[in-house]
């Protein structure tokens, strides 16, 4: 019997892996490995079921912490000795929580329920957005690479089959067995079908009998207004075929919205940067300033200092499935000249001159305290 790899290397993660981490190795791997996405290669169903193997250990903590104590080698009972993943706990742990592999389930008794075909694994996309199409909703069309039902044979593998003798078309056969926890009744794929729960006569060419072809489709995707990145849309029905009489997987797709040149948001507000000179900022002026659906006139006070907020209520992001929308909060930056002429210079040291405190007083909260209101 070949040695059992340790679950750790399997799914690439240390000893001291979080919950978090099993779960994304697992996925991460499970889309490279899962069999539907490999149907010409004859060592995907293994490298599978290892791998599945492995996470359902180490994603429970009662069974991660009997393999971190024992390894494979868990004792039966209360006795030594080893066996399969578990040895003893095996039979409990398929009582609970079904056959590992998918071929289905262990009970006590006379009781039981049909394994059924699998569910189709789940699918991933990315979409990149402007800023404008993350507030008002957009549409796009999203190249997937999916594993489908073949349509020459509609998933069966075969041009011509029948009902399997074996199971009678249900796909899976039950067995009774004596164990230490008394009678139990076990479900496993049928093995005169493969759980197809027909036989094949005449095979499909198409899909070299395996029942899935691998394609890009496109899927149409609406994304709503007020969206945000690292924000996750499910399409519900749009991923993997499942196995025939099961129904697809999902589609998840991860939203990545560009920077804006102008805007920079900050949850549901906008925040635009307003230069304007130290002679505007002192005497005010009117400032055009971008926003989400062109631009608007913005009054700078005479005398608004450097950091300084003028808000622009309504004018930022929408709410996510709400009503209304944030705000847009302008920053006021004064620049500062770096080059002077020497008239310049002259007209700048008589306006010192003819200044005093009061020309200064009245500026309000530190520079600080003023860009600090602009975040929340």
């Amino acid at each position: 019997m070949p040695t059992k790899r340790d679950y750790y290397e399997v799914l690439g993660v240390s000893r001291g892996a979080s919950d978090q981490d099993i779960k994304k190795a697992y996925r991460r791997q499970a889309r490279d490995h899962h069999p539907d996405a490999n149907p010409e290669d004859s060592g995907a169903e293994e490298r599978f079921k290892e791998l599945t193997e492995a996470y359902e250990v180490l994603s429970n903590p009662e069974s991660r912490q009997a393999y971190d104590t024992y390894g494979h080698e868990v004792p039966r009972g209360g006795g030594g000795g080893g066996g399969d993943p578990f040895g003893g706990f095996g039979d409990i742990f398929e009582t609970f929580f079904g056959d590992r592999f998918g071929g289905g389930g262990s009970f006590f008794g006379g009781g039981g329920r049909s394994a059924g075909p699998r569910r189709g694994a789940d699918a991933e996309a990315e979409v990149e957005l402007s800023l404008q199409e993350a507030a008002f909703g957009a549409s796009r069309d999203v190249n997937v690479q999916l594993v489908s039902n073949c349509p020459v044979c509609e998933g069966t593998g075969g041009e011509k089959t029948h009902t399997c003798g074996t199971c009678g078309g249900a796909g899976a056969v039950r067995n009774t067995r004596q164990s230490m926890l008394g009678q139990m009744i076990t479900e496993e794929v049928c093995p005169g079908c493969s759980g197809r729960g027909r036989v094949i006569e005449v095979g499909c060419e198409n899909c070299r009998q395996s029942g899935r072809v691998s394609e890009v489709v496109t899927k149409h995707i609406d994304i709503p207004e007020g969206i945000d990145s690292g924000m996750r849309l499910r399409v519900s029905g749009a991923g993997h075929a499942g196995e025939p009489g099961a129904p697809p997987g999902d589609l998840y797709v991860d939203i990545a919205v560009k920077e804006d040149p102008e805007l920079m948001r900050d949850g549901e507000d906008l925040i635009h940067r307003m230069r304007v000179s130290f002679v505007e900022a002192s005497l005010g002026t009117e400032v055009e300033v971008p926003t989400l659906e062109g631009t608007t006139e913005v009054r700078v006070e005479p005398g608004s200092q450097p950091g300084s907020t003028i808000t622009l209520r309504g004018e930022g992001m929408p709410r996510l499935r709400r009503r209304g929308r944030g705000d847009l909060k302008v920053l006021v930056d004064v620049m500062v000249p770096t080059r002077l002429s020497s008239e310049q210079r002259d007209l700048l040291k008589r306006f010192e001159e003819a200044s005093g405190e009061e020309t200064y007083n009245g500026t309000g909260a530190s520079f600080f305290d003023r860009l600090r209101g602009v975040f929340r």
